[in-house]
């Protein structure tokens, strides 16, 4: 579990870094995370003060979980920006966790994690600026 350290709570209060985010429901099947607004330079998301958000994330098994979020630019002829998400869906057929982002503009994306193995997923989008992550796993 990565925390963070006091230069990152320098730049925090300093109103530099938007890759902070909190939730009240770690280790819910089903839950939201607000903070940023996060995007390409703010490196990954942290959520309740740790940029290893597989504690937190973990969907309705153990074998579910989502480990990092990060945004970087992308030069298409409509989308921006890429969004990341490092993880791995849940075990048994047709079962996947679901994550839906939301901008600071409204744009609302939607990313889905099927795959068993831990592997890189990725949604295209035209703006930026994360404000809000929500999470379903069935």
């Amino acid at each position: 579990m990565a925390l963070m350290t006091s230069a990152d709570i320098i730049c925090v209060s300093e109103g530099k870094m938007s890759n902070i985010f909190t939730t009240n429901n770690c280790g819910s099947a089903i839950g939201a995370a607000s903070g940023g607004p996060m995007g390409p330079d703010d490196g990954d998301m942290v959520l309740n003060g740790s940029s290893d958000l597989s504690s937190c994330i973990c969907g309705d098994a153990s074998d579910s979980y989502l480990e990092r979020v990060w945004v970087e630019a992308y030069s298409g002829a409509q989308y921006h920006y890429k969004i990341h998400a490092f993880g791995a869906g849940p075990s048994g057929l047709g079962n996947r966790l679901h994550l839906m982002f939301t901008m600071a503009g409204g744009e609302q994306v939607t990313l889905t994690l099927a795959s068993t193995s831990p592997e890189d997923h990725d949604v295209k989008c035209i703006t930026t600026g994360i404000v809000q992550m929500t999470w379903k796993a069935d």
